[in-house]
């Protein structure tokens, strides 16, 4: 018999970066079950980190293509609530760069042309594509899986400077959620810059 409880899976973080002096762009990287419900969470993680960058300016255009990207790959890149999606950001040498990646799933989405606009439906990469910089869709090195990327340039910003340190992650779950146990994430090898 299994418990309920013990299938549901809880989102992992690995947090990577450095003080801006390195020269090296701050990394984040979050793994969530291929669950609808975890979009709020996936929104305030992204808005957290946004935050802690310094890099409020940007918080509405990532949260609604971070937001898109996700619905997609839970949607069209996951079989089940088990499939893992990983939330990857990165910032420095003038962009912010955030990935969404599927493990299930090689179909590579495209922008349809002459969506309705009042479809609820078809409108995700569409929307991608008119509130970032740049955008694209790499499949997985190897077996199923793809990441839907974009980018944003930040050139144009002028950034606070930073926090002296990195502040420490935490996977534990917002209030009220029950995550038992932290799942793996992606190895560095899977990551593209």
């Amino acid at each position: 018999m299994t418990n309920s409880h013990q299938s549901r899976r809880s989102p992992s973080a690995v947090c990577r970066g450095g003080k801006r002096s390195s020269g090296l762009p701050l990394t984040f990287e979050m793994t969530f079950p291929a669950d609808p419900g975890c979009a709020r969470q996936v929104r305030r993680v992204v808005s957290a980190r946004l935050d802690h960058w310094s890099r409020d300016s940007l918080t509405d255009a990532v949260l609604l293509a971070t937001t898109e990207a996700f619905a997609n790959a839970v949607t069209h890149g996951s079989r089940s609530r088990g499939d893992l999606i990983t939330v990857a950001m990165e910032c420095g040498h003038g962009q912010l760069r955030v990935s969404v990646s599927d493990e299930a799933s090689n179909w590579l989405p495209i922008v349809s042309s002459g969506t309705d606009s009042l479809a609820e439906s078809g409108r995700g990469l569409a929307l991608i594509e008119a509130f970032t910089d740049a955008w694209g869709v790499e499949p997985a090195d190897e077996g199923l899986g793809k990441t839907v990327w974009f980018a944003f340039n930040t050139t144009a910003e002028v950034p606070s400077p930073p926090p002296a340190e990195t502040s420490p992650c935490s996977p534990r779950p917002a209030i009220g959620e029950n995550w038992p146990a932290a799942l793996p994430s992606y190895s560095e090898g899977r990551q593209r810059a």
